[in-house]
């Protein structure tokens, strides 16, 4: 019994790290938001931030555009380990939590002063 729990211990284990590879192989490209979630609410980009145009792009080498709004550009760096994409653009930092990720589909969270916000990205 205590070889299987720690042989699943160690296949979990070793299938976070391949995840989080697969992530920093996949992530190139233009992401489209397509719905944001806070405070137990969902809504359009258009509902929440009041644009009807939101997206991530990112290009090697770790090149990274956005636009809410505004255009943003800046670089950006994957945390295997913590499952983060940090965004670098000029002096401001943002830091996102990967929640869920396909080859299709990506879910983040980022803090903000109002609380989290999970955005749902899907890939054009």
């Amino acid at each position: 019994m205590k070889k299987i729990i720690v042989t699943i211990i160690i296949l979990w284990l070793g299938h976070v790290p391949a995840q989080c590879q697969e992530i920093s192989k996949q992530i190139f490209g233009k992401w489209e938001l397509k719905q944001v979630e806070a405070m137990g609410q969902k809504g359009s980009p258009m509902e929440v931030f009041g644009v009807a145009e939101a997206y991530q792009e990112y290009q090697k080498p770790n090149k990274f555009t956005g636009f809410l709004g505004e255009k943003v550009s800046g670089s950006f760096i994957i945390d295997d380990k913590s499952k983060t994409i940090t965004v670098k653009a000029g002096e401001d930092d943002a830091v996102f939590k990967v929640k869920g990720f396909t080859a299709n589909k990506m879910v983040l969270d980022i803090a903000t002063e109002e609380g989290i916000l999970t955005l749902h990205y899907q890939k054009k």
